[in-house]
């Protein structure tokens, strides 16, 4: 399992746990180790990880099907080599998770061959901050509804920051995730020198979401090279704080021409670091969206720029699928209106096989009817 730090993933192997408990595995089957644990920071290498296993055999549990639940297996270097091994020659079922995007790397897949399944668990979609809130669904948008969204819109879906009693604890519980995830998840894993370089530049990045921005530009910026830029981009992606939507095209040489858009992986995360003293609702909610057709469609997620900008492109197979366009507000003013609108033509002709829709966070009086389908925001996230 892969995913951001502190968005579930250890929870989730207690669960796994529990449940083969309930299915007859004894607990003295079942190994977990936390890699994070200070305890281990002596033991943080392959022989190790070979030492506590071995030890767990010798005394705990010598023969038998063993289950191992390994978290934050990327503290160990060359942990890939390891898992191979053992499951070539011990009897044993291993999960592992992580808090990096490449995990479940190539190298992984190649010693793996079939032989491995890989999860993300990202912070909750709005319908599971809906449960969690214990707030039911309805067919309308109801005043709980209507108040989750901003509050989800505004802090976030990371399981803790939902549950906390005050604003202020969830701005603590935020800035200590990202203090965590920029020191454990990129200083110290590639070995950063200037950390305040490094916190400079991704906040600079998470308070540009839903803009688009190109490396080069982004060193200009922040006055570094176009290598290190990339690599900080690189190193923010990984660790799950931003994401760079590429522009749409068959062709890679045309995606390469043009630059990213950047979307925050939570937009908690984002509100609290964000260099940006507006609201932003607009680019908020265009990231809420994203993050909802991230869960969908994972990298066949594109942006489209023509004659006007399209926020969303769908390619299932060779097809493009779905075309969306996110208004926050606005289009009450026949100018925006006709805007959005003729982006949509646009691409309507370019990929008529494409469903179009608007998707606006509430609808306008004197909106006229309209060509697309339009859906309501909270609607959209649900479903």
């Amino acid at each position: 399992m892969i995913g951001p730090r502190r968005a579930g993933k250890s929870t989730v192997l207690y669960q796994l746990m529990d449940e083969l408990e309930k299915q007859g595995i004894s607990q003295e089957a079942m190994l977990h180790i936390n890699f994070e644990d200070p305890k281990l920071a002596s033991n943080l290498t392959l022989d190790g990880v070979d030492s506590l296993f071995d030890t767990y055999r010798t005394l705990v549990y010598p023969s038998g099907k063993a289950y191992l639940f390994l978290d934050e297996i990327q503290n160990i270097p060359e942990w890939e080599r390891w898992i191979q091994a053992r499951v070539q020659t011990e009897n044993v079922k291993i999960f592992i998770t992580g808090s990096s995007a490449k995990l479940m790397s190539r190298e992984l897949a190649t010693l793996l061959t079939g032989r491995h399944l890989s999860f993300e668990i990202l912070p909750l979609s709005f319908g599971e901050f809906l449960r969690f809130k214990q707030i039911p669904r309805t067919r309308v948008a109801s005043a709980p509804i209507k108040n989750a969204l901003e509050e989800y819109l505004k802090w976030g879906s990371f399981p803790k920051v939902v549950l906390a009693d005050t604003e202020q604890y969830k701005r603590d519980i935020l800035l200590e995730y990202y203090d965590d995830i920029l020191f454990k998840d990129i200083v110290v894993r590639h070995n950063i020198r200037d950390a305040m370089q490094l916190r400079s530049l991704v906040g600079h990045l998470m308070s540009q979401t839903g803009k688009l921005l190109s490396f080069q530009r982004l060193a200009n910026i922040m006055q570094v090279s176009n290598d290190l830029s990339i690599h900080y981009c690189n190193y923010a992606e990984e660790a799950y704080l931003v994401e760079f939507l590429s522009f749409y095209s068959m062709k890679a040489s045309i995606r390469q021409r043009h630059p990213h858009k950047i979307h925050a992986l939570d937009l908690g995360l984002r509100n609290v670091v964000s260099f940006s003293q507006s609201e932003d609702s607009g680019r908020l909610i265009e990231t809420a969206v994203y993050d909802a057709l991230r869960r969908s469609y994972g990298d066949k997620l594109f942006y489209w720029q023509e004659e006007g900008e399209i926020d969303f492109i769908v390619q299932q197979g060779t097809e493009v699928t779905h075309v969306y366009q996110v208004v926050s507000d606005g289009l009450d003013d026949p100018d925006i209106l006709n805007r959005e609108c003729r982006s949509l033509h646009n691409a309507a002709k370019q990929f008529p096989k494409a469903e179009c829709a608007l998707i606006v966070k509430k609808l306008s009086k004197k909106m006229p009817k309209l060509p697309f389908k339009i859906i309501l925001l909270w609607q959209f996230l649900l479903d």
